[in-house]
Order: C-alpha cells, then structure tokens, then sequence
C-alpha cells in the first residue's frame, strides 16, 4: 500500500486521507449485504474491516473518531428504517441512535487498544465485535424489548425465544455479527501479512 512519502502528503494529510477513504470503502462493502434481518442487521461483505484497520494502524484515539464518522453516515443511511418504527417515544429514538449507531460503530476504532502484533490485532477485532454486540444487545432489551413478545417481528428460527428478551436480543444480534466476525477475521488474517509494515507503521 502507498505511504504518504511517496504520495508527498504531510502525516496528518494523508491519515485524513486514507480514514476518508476507508470510510467510503466501509460504507460501499456495508450495502453489499449477504443477509439482511427484518428488523435492521445483516451480514456484509466486511464492512467493519476498514474502520478496524484505521483503528489498528493508528490506535484508539483516532480510531474512535473515524468510527463515530461511519456511525453518523449509517445512521443516515438507515434513517428510514428508524422511521419505520412507530410509536416510539422520542427518548427510545436517542437512546437507538447512540446504542445501534453512534457507541456500535465507534467502538470498532478500538482495534489497535492491546498493541502490535498479530495476535493483539485479532483480539483487538474480537474485542470490537464484542462492544459492538453488547451495545445492540442493550438497545434490545432496554428499547425494542416489545418486539421479543410479537411474533410477526421474530424471525421464525427464534420464536422459541419469545418473551425471553435478553436471550432474543442475544440471538438476534448474534445472527449477523457472528457471521460477520468470521468474515472479518479471515480477511484480515489474509491481509494483515502483506499489510503489515503499513499497518504498524504509525
């Protein structure tokens, strides 16, 4: 990958730079969806990993301000489907934009938190994925807890969990971002070899 030498960027211009592009790159491979969930969630063509690696090459700081970036345009782009939820109270409304948008997807600049080194950048992943299944987890219990009782809402794979709302926000959300962490990891499993001296090169 090129570095900001060759491009005769400044450090700060070409981190700027390529955050901004990773960011489109994560919001392009976010709408190239697998899966799709009725209810909002699905399972993409690793849409997280360019944020991740932001997050990994330069650390937590930076890496949560890219991630609430890509927070803000999800939450645009799934603005309609917010709407769609009717009846719900203005605080419910907050409370789904900080826990499934803004918290959900800055949290995955975190990849960077244990260090260097491949087995800290996957468990930096891990741990990402993590913060980012609680707080979903969360909204549904505390926000979308009435969706766990109607049946019409539940995909029927889950309806054995009807009425159970922390088990069916649990499985709900594990649906997609447990495929989706797969998928993360051995993509960058792939990438981090020959991305290596660019990634740990701050």
């Amino acid at each position: 990958m090129t570095d900001n030498k060759t491009l005769g960027m400044s450090d700060k211009t070409f981190r700027l730079v390529l955050s901004a592009v990773m960011v489109g790159l994560a919001v392009v491979l976010s709408l190239i969806k697998l899966f799709q969930l009725p209810l909002g969630g699905s399972v993409t063509l690793c849409s997280m990993l360019p944020i991740l690696l932001i997050g990994y090459k330069y650390g937590p700081k930076w890496g949560l301000f890219t991630g609430f970036v890509y927070s803000i345009i999800q939450l645009l782009l799934d603005s309609g489907l917010l709407a769609s939820f009717a009846g719900m109270h203005w605080q419910s409304v907050i409370g789904s934009v900080l826990l499934d948008y803004i918290i959900a997807f800055s949290v995955l600049g975190l990849a960077g938190i244990y260090g260097r080194g491949f087995g800290k950048f996957m468990a930096g992943i891990v741990t990402c994925v993590v913060l980012r299944f609680i707080s979903h987890v969360a909204s549904g219990v505390i926000i979308f807890y009435a969706y766990a009782f109607d049946s019409n809402n539940i995909p029927s794979n889950l309806l054995f969990l009807k009425g159970h709302v922390f088990m069916y926000s649990a499985a709900y959300n594990g649906m997609f971002l447990l495929p989706e962490l797969a998928l993360c990891l051995v993509a960058a499993a792939l990438l981090y070899k020959p991305l290596r001296s660019f990634l740990e090169k701050k």
